[in-house]
């Protein structure tokens, strides 16, 4: 196997790596965007981009990997992880610039800050104090650890999506792009000689074939024992509250957008799934004052009426016109027989 960083075979799994995952950081761009464009963050959930209890989050892995591949001098690894940890970072400093809760606000910076003091605390107290030749083998578990743990965090909702009957937040292209980074990473780690690298990159490929596999899994589930809905209309004005919430054909998504063009609320799921939404012109909602939306909703169910009322006067008139043309031809043929006679 090879071990000279400038190979061909290290140097294209490197690059491929590189890209696959920066598809990945990038695909979050679009929410950030809408977020930093609205000065509104809804209810989106900023905590798995800061930290999550058990799991650590994107930046703190990232973070991690920075570190193990500047004490171990591989470079390879440094580009794409320091791109995702400033993105991350940048993501955490949209959500909180425009966060308008002071509470939220204080939760996910203090959040921030214990998370960056237990790293830094951390890396100080393996490079200062362990052996120099035990720093790769504590930070390439640490590492693997942390990314193993990231790439299978999805799998903590696949109990809640099959009670539920919908396949969630799962993506299809992220899924795959996930899978094409963890064997380009994953061969990169192979040809240098890293197991860490190796071991919990591969991780990376198993999580994103799981989560495809239960993708079509539930597809076949929700076919064959669809989803029960007590309600179809779940903007009914006597329903709970909560119900609003969520969306219908996405019932785990919460209902934190608003489409001008269709002028009803949506979810995230409507925005990336085949139908629903994509492409159309997408607002954040504004969860303290749902006054406009409501107004919104009722014009169009208004106007649905008035529509369907047309359509049955329209079909009405067309049913007296072809009986009347069929009474003239009735009358015009008793008159060519008596003119006959």
């Amino acid at each position: 196997m090879a071990s000279d960083p400038n190979s061909p075979e290290i140097l294209a799994t490197q690059i491929l790596g590189n890209v696959f995952i920066a598809c990945i950081v990038l695909s979050n761009v679009p929410y950030f965007y809408k977020i930093e464009k609205s000065r509104d963050v809804g209810q989106f959930n900023i905590y798995p981009f800061v930290f999550m209890i058990g799991i650590f989050s994107s930046y703190s892995q990232a973070m991690m990997w920075v570190v193990y591949s500047m004490i171990c001098d591989i470079e390879g690894i440094v580009p794409v992880n320091t791109f995702g940890m400033l993105f991350d970072l940048a993501f955490i400093l949209i959500f909180i610039s425009a966060c308008k809760d002071l509470s939220v606000k204080r939760k996910v910076m203090v959040s921030l800050m214990i998370e960056l003091i237990v790293l830094v605390s951390f890396v100080a107290i393996v490079v200062f104090q362990a052996p120099k030749d035990m720093h790769q083998k504590i930070l390439g578990w640490a590492t693997s650890i942390l990314l193993v743990a990231f790439f299978f965090s999805p799998v903590l909702n696949f109990y809640p999506m099959f009670k539920q009957r919908t396949t969630g937040s799962l993506s299809l292209p992220l899924s795959i792009t996930s899978i094409l980074a963890g064997v380009a990473f994953g061969l990169y780690g192979v040809f240098l000689e890293d197991n860490f690298i190796t071991v919990s990159n591969f991780s990376g490929c198993v999580s994103g074939i799981i989560q495809i596999g239960f993708y079509y899994i539930m597809k076949l589930v929700i076919r064959i024992s669809p989803p029960k809905i007590q309600s179809k209309n779940i903007y009914n004005d006597n329903a709970d509250k909560d119900n609003n919430k969520f969306c219908y054909h996405h019932p785990s998504q919460e209902l934190l957008l608003f489409c001008e063009d269709c002028k009803e609320k949506a979810c995230y799921g409507c925005v990336v799934g085949k139908t629903n939404h994509r492409g159309h012109n997408l607002d954040l909602l504004n969860i303290n004052d749902n006054s406009e939306i409501e107004d919104n909703i009722k014009e169009k169910e208004k106007r649905k009426e008035i529509e369907i009322e047309k359509e049955k006067e329209k079909e009405i008139k067309e049913k007296k016109d072809s009986e009347k043309k069929q009474q003239d031809n009735n009358n015009d043929f008793e008159l060519d027989i008596e003119s006959n006679i």
